[in-house]
C-alpha cells in the first residue's frame, strides 16, 4: 500500500453498502459514478438509508467509532 493510499484510508462500518461497492470493492471511489455525499449508502443491516439505531447512512456518519451499530471494517 503506498503512502497516499493509506492517507486515504479511514475506517468505516462493515455494514455500510452502495452500488459503487458492489461493482469497485475497495476502490468505488474510482468510479466514474461515485459522487461523494450525493451517492446512495443504505446499511446492509436494515437494507435502508438508516441503521439498525434510526440514524441516517453515509460514508461520514458510518465512520463515527462512538456511533452504536459501528463495527469496524
Amino acid at each position: 500500500m503506498s503512502e497516499n493510499e493509506a492517507d486515504a484510508w479511514r475506517p468505516r462500518c462493515k455494514n455500510l453498502c452502495c452500488k459503487s461497492m458492489l461493482v469497485w470493492g475497495e476502490a468505488f471511489e474510482s468510479d466514474p459514478e461515485y459522487q461523494g455525499e450525493l451517492t446512495d449508502f443504505w446499511c446492509v443491516l436494515t437494507s435502508k438509508g438508516h441503521g439498525p439505531d434510526g440514524g441516517g447512512v453515509s460514508l461520514a456518519v458510518c465512520s463515527n467509532p462512538e456511533r452504536g451499530c459501528y463495527q469496524e471494517y
